[in-house]
């Protein structure tokens, strides 16, 4: 069977042109997270559309972030985009459903009772659709089917083969459009890479409309160029910016924004669909005949309910507000993102390239600075062009600079040498976007750096090489833990130490130049500095002290900290901390009393203990010595001699054992008693 993409060569699909306004490029405005933001602004005539093109990723940011306005009096009718839709369920939604691509004489059948209009073997006949058919026609010794197209005339029912009509013309509007519309989404269907997004402007005359919106780009970079020479430090850094997309960035305005703006992506282009309960219809039921019981008690209270329904009605949303028209190369235009933000002052212009070096042809900076809230923008001063698919480095900042050449030694980084350094000081208007940074020093090559986001007026360290003329020696001292103070509360002793430690740096100079070292030195949370008494400066995780160095010389740091620890003993649990401590130096008088006679109570208590062990010691020999010698008297004759001093002395052990019981007994009563002093005296002690 022939496919509709056949049979509907002869369609008369005609499209109309929808009229479209270039709206040129204008201002793009670059962030560190990711996004850009682009302005088109341009002229309208009267009421007409304006259609961009996207490609498919991209339509979410666009529904995310699109702002129009019409700054000459229009308004701005519903934008209009390509829906994500599967073609399939896109064409089911149209009234000739050509989703499954049905053959001509399907398509027919789907037009039953649809006014049409027929080319047929050069004629045409209009009437009414009313279905299709397969018939058997035999053409001398063979049958073949023949499909026909039945259509309702005004002369009545006529049939034409398939094969003999060359066109057919749908006589209702509505359902050619619909046709025309199907076929248009197959069309567009083709091409996944890119969206249509159609903007409706409505009003008179001609007047300027801006668009703006959000789009996803690379993150714009810094680096820079440090030379340090007799003259000072030169300073020139370039902003590195990538257009990916697919316009020419001619003549725009560019400003290029640090910072960490919250930015993200949701999928707003894809259709949602809620799934629904299928309730069934409610019918209801046929009244019954019913049988009534007799009532058991008679009330007469009427339940009274009143159902109240409160509605509520919404302010509209106000319309954009409208902003007037700025030069789009202008530094601290606006929030950035934002058209029709707060104006912001434009700042002084960048200071001129200083000669010093290489440095003496240096570009001139093309950006201002800003601060915009919490970002900062560099405001490029002149009309940017950057062809689609290319990149550019743009000069951001060329002037002198302060700061000063140092060697910074961290043992964590390297236990003998310090590091070629230099602690550089933004003294430009710019804030310097973190980045690397090559350093030429007297005009030679002397290693990269890195560095990261630097205010104006903020300093920060950078190195670039080791420093092979300079060693420096770490040596540390422990030194005794020191008692502060001591208190026993309720049975408890605290003892507050203090612990000190000592390190001491030694660096030795090789070189024929002074040198200024930055020793780091960790900073430990709880530890007080006591020696220096100040670092030269101090960071989240390190002192950093400044010693000069004469040529050949060596030259010592004596770093002290001293932090406190507190100690709890329980003393009714622990017997061995009133000695360890009662000549412990920092006892207070009342502490080493209270101590001392601690220790006396339990060296009674002690030797009671020993007393009460000894007895206890002797009552298991006479006990075994006793079970002795009843084994040995079952085998002697009771009248021998032998036998007779057996019981003289089971006699003697008898009354020693009842001694000793008594003894135990009464020791072991004065060690409870003594226990009880002893807690007593420790919980009844308040010494602060």
């Amino acid at each position: 069977m022939r496919r509709l993409a056949v049979c509907l060569i002869g369609l008369a699909v005609v499209a109309a042109a929808a009229t479209a306004t270039d709206l040129p490029l204008s201002r793009v405005e670059l962030f560190t997270s990711g996004v850009g933001y682009f302005e088109r602004v341009g002229p309208v005539d009267g009421s007409t559309s304006v259609e961009l093109s996207f490609r498919t990723e991209q339509i979410n940011d666009i529904l995310k972030s699109l702002v129009v306005q019409d700054l000459g009096g229009g308004s701005i009718a519903p934008v209009t985009y390509a829906p994500q839709e599967p073609l399939e369920r896109t064409l089911s939604s149209f009234a000739v459903n050509i989703a499954d691509n049905p053959s001509l004489r399907q398509l027919w059948d789907r037009l039953r009772g649809t006014p049409v209009r027929l080319t047929v073997r050069g004629m045409t006949v209009e009437g009414t659709a009313v279905g299709s058919e397969a018939r058997q026609k035999r053409v001398e010794d063979a049958t073949f089917t023949v499909e026909v197209l039945n259509l309702l005339t005004h002369k009545g029912l006529m049939q034409f083969a398939v094969g003999e009509v060359s066109a057919i013309k749908l006589l209702d509007p509505k359902l050619d459009a619909d046709l025309q519309k199907a076929l248009a989404a197959i069309d567009r269907s083709r091409d996944t890479d890119r969206r249509p997004v159609t903007l409706s402007f409505k009003g008179q005359g001609r007047r300027t409309v801006s668009v703006g919106y959000l789009l996803e780009t690379p993150v714009w970079k810094t680096t820079y160029r440090l030379v340090n020479d007799r003259d000072g430090l030169f300073l020139q850094g370039w902003a590195l910016v990538e257009n990916t997309t697919d316009d020419d960035w001619t003549n725009v305005g560019l400003s290029l924004i640090s910072g960490r703006p919250v930015s993200f992506t949701q999928d707003l282009y894809q259709p949602l669909y809620m799934p629904r309960q299928r309730v069934p219809v409610q019918v209801a039921a046929a009244a019954r005949p019913r049988v009534y019981e007799g009532a058991m008690e008679a009330k007469d209270e009427v339940a009274d309910m009143t159902d109240r329904v409160s509605t509520a009605t919404g302010a509209g949303m106000g319309g954009a507000r409208a902003r007037a028209a700025k030069p789009v190369a202008a530094a601290g235009a606006g929030m950035p993102g934002m058209p029709g933000g707060m104006a912001l002052p434009s700042p002084a212009p960048t200071t001129a390239a200083v000669t010093i070096g290489y440095a003496q042809n240096a570009p001139e900076a093309m950006a201002q600075g800003g601060k915009v809230g919490t970002l900062f923008q560099y405001a490029i001063n002149q009309p940017v062009t950057i062809p689609r698919q290319r990149s550019a480095m743009i000069p951001i900042i060329n002037q002198k600079i302060e700061g000063e050449k140092v060697s910074v030694y961290n043992p964590a980084a390297d236990a003998r040498r310090p590091m070629n350094g230099i602690r550089l000081k933004n003294t430009s208007k710019l804030h310097l976007m973190g980045g690397p940074i090559t350093v030429f020093d007297g005009n030679a090559y002397g290693g990269d750096a890195l560095i990261e986001d630097v205010p104006p007026g903020d300093e920060r360290l950078l190195t670039y090489a080791m420093d092979l003329a300079v060693e420096v020696e770490p040596r540390s001292d422990p030194q005794p833990d020191r008692l502060l103070a001591g208190k026993i509360v309720h049975g408890v002793m605290t003892l507050t130490w203090k612990n000190r430690t000592e390190m001491t740096y030694t660096v030795k100079n090789s070189a024929d130049e002074k040198r200024t070292v930055l020793i780091e030195h960790p900073l430990r949370s709880g530890w007080d500095l006591i020696e220096p008494k100040q670092a030269e400066e101090r960071t989240r995780t390190v002192y950093r002290f400044r010693v000069v160095v004469e040529p050949g010389q060596t030259a010592k740091l004596l770093v002290v900290e001293e932090a406190p620890r507190v100690q709890e003993i329980a003393l009714l649990n622990d017997t061995r901390a009133p000695r360890m401590f009662v000549s412990q130096q920092g006892m207070t008088d009342k502490l080493k009393a209270a101590l001392q006679k601690l220790i006396k109570l339990q060296d009674e208590l002690a030797a009671l203990a020993a007393q009460r062990a000894e007895r206890e010691t002797r009552i298991k020999e006479i006990e075994q010595e006793q079970e002795r010698i009843r084994n040995n008297m079952k085998e002697l004759d009771r009248g021998s001699e032998l036998y007779r001093q057996y019981v003289a002395k089971l006699t003697a052990q008898e009354t020693e054992f009842e001694r000793l019981r008594t003894e135990t007994k009464e020791l072991r009563g004065k060690e409870t008693a003594k226990q009880q002093e002893i807690a007593s005296f420790i919980i009844a002690l308040n010494i602060e």
